[in-house]
This record gives C-alpha cells, sequence and structure tokens, in this order.
C-alpha cells in the first residue's frame, strides 16, 4: 500500500554517526508535510553536539521524486509561495548543519529533490541514479538552489539541465561536478562506508570549524574570506585536538616505517 504519511527514520550509529532516511511513499515525493518534517527533524539534529556525521538516504526507486504535480496542478500563489519557502527552509537547514553532511543516492533525484541531495557536502550516487531538473516541462522555472548550480557544473551545463529540463545519469552528473562519486552496480552502501571512514578521520571540533569556514566562504568576497581563515586557525587551538591528533599522526608514521 502506497504510504501518504512523510516520514524520518533516524538511526543513531555509533562514532557519532546519525543516518537519515527520508519515506514518503514509492515516488518519495517531497510534499509541503514532507518538507516540514524533515526539516524539523534536521532543526532537533543540528544542536546534537556529539554528531560528527550525518548520512541522508530516499528510498530504493527515488532519492527525492520532487514535487507532487497533482499538486503543482492545481495549486493557487499562496499554496506555492508556502511550498517553495518550505523546500528553501529545508534545504537552508540542511546547509547551515554545523556537522559533515553525505547523500547517499539511488533511483530518481529530480526537481527540489535534486536540490537537497546536492546540497549536501559530499554526494554519493548509485550508477542508475538519474539526475534533473523538468521543471520548464511543468510550466515553471527552476528556481531557489538551482542557483547554486553554475558555481557546481558551470553556466553552460546549468543552461543545459535547467532548459532542457532533461535527466542526466550518475557517471554523468559526477564528471559534471553535480555529485562526488558514483558507486558500481550494488556497491552504493559500500562506498559510503568508504566515505564515512574517510570523513571520521578527520578531528570533530577542526570539521566544524571547516564546515563553518567554508559555508562563509560561499558568502564572502576572496579577500575576506581569506582573512577570516587566520581567526578560524587560532580557534582550533581552543582545546588539545591539534596536539592529540598531530601526535597520532606521528605514531603512524614512525608504525608505518
Amino acid at each position: 500500500m502506497e504510504q501518504t504519511a512523510p516520514r524520518c527514520d533516524i538511526e543513531r550509529q555509533p562514532d557519532g554517526v546519525v543516518v537519515i532516511t527520508f519515506q514518503n511513499g514509492r515516488l518519495n515525493l517531497l510534499t509541503a508535510e514532507a518538507c516540514a518534517v524533515y526539516t524539523q527533524a534536521l532543526r532537533e539534529l543540528s544542536r546534537c553536539e556529539s554528531i560528527r556525521l550525518l548520512i541522508v538516504q530516499g528510498g530504493a526507486s527515488a532519492f527525492l521524486g520532487g514535487a507532487d504535480i497533482k499538486f503543482l496542478k492545481d495549486a493557487g500563489k499562496a499554496d506555492i509561495d508556502a511550498y517553495i519557502r518550505g523546500v528553501h527552509g529545508l534545504c537552508e537547514q540542511l546547509r547551515d548543519l554545523p556537522f559533515p553532511t553525505m547523500s547517499v543516492i539511488s533511483g530518481y533525484c529530480l526537481g527540489a529533490g535534486m536540490e537537497v541531495a546536492t546540497v549536501c557536502d559530499i554526494k554519493v550516487a548509485d550508477t542508475g541514479a538519474k539526475f534533473g531538473m523538468p521543471e520548464v516541462k511543468l510550466g515553471v522555472p527552476s528556481v531557489i538552489h538551482g542557483a547554486m548550480l553554475p558555481g557546481m557544473i558551470g553556466m553552460t551545463r546549468t543552461r543545459d539541465l535547467l532548459l532542457s529540463g532533461r535527466m542526466i545519469p550518475a557517471q554523468q552528473a559526477c564528471e559534471w561536478g553535480l555529485v562526488t562519486d558514483v558507486a558500481p552496480e550494488g556497491e552504493l552502501q559500500q562506498r559510503a562506508a568508504q566515505w564515512r571512514h574517510e570523513l571520521l578521520e578527520g578531528a570533530p571540533r577542526a570539521m566544524r570549524i571547516q564546515k563553518q569556514l567554508i559555508r562563509n566562504w560561499e558568502r564572502m568576497p576572496l579577500q575576506e574570506a581569506i582573512s577570516i581563515g587566520i581567526d578560524a586557525l587560532v580557534s582550533a587551538y581552543e582545546t588539545d585536538e591539534p596536539k592529540r591528533y598531530m601526535e597520532t599522526f606521528f605514531q603512524n608514521r614512525k608504525r608505518a616505517r
């Protein structure tokens, strides 16, 4: 039976990893109700100091299938305004999380669903995943975090995706810079586990400082972005984390000789 009530399954794993799975039926549509449920879950997670990595998953047939076309067809301006602001809030909540995020993508990843996937720090896709921004084929423009596409994939490819509305396969999305990595068929979870290991090797506090620094760089002119790095580095020495991680580095190098 098709599930109609959206929900988040949250699994807290060892080493500070949290896996959140967005679920809203077979097509995993990003409805207004789903946006509200997912945003609230992320807001609560954002306050947890022990989280080192958030892994975001969707369904097997669709990571997130975008908006409900039936809703779009019958909606008035007020409905659309509320809906698109909800999607914006969800993506911004995800971008503002103080710890690294990784989306694990299978199936269709379209429209607003693609925006959710690609605002994560690391994007790992199954080889069969398909990406697209088909809004113009439905009579509306691609908006909000579609504005990030030129910086990710260049203006020529942005025009391709947004004006053609076509879908592209995962490997092409990776070559363009839309996703970080593509897993061979049947190996998505193994590839995600490799990235999990990679991300957990970073010092927890340093990762949070780096995440905030990257977020600030997005908003700043180049010279200002360069300058704030000085204070960011100095702030890392407010705890003994650098000392501990550097000692471990030297110990590992000595053992490797």
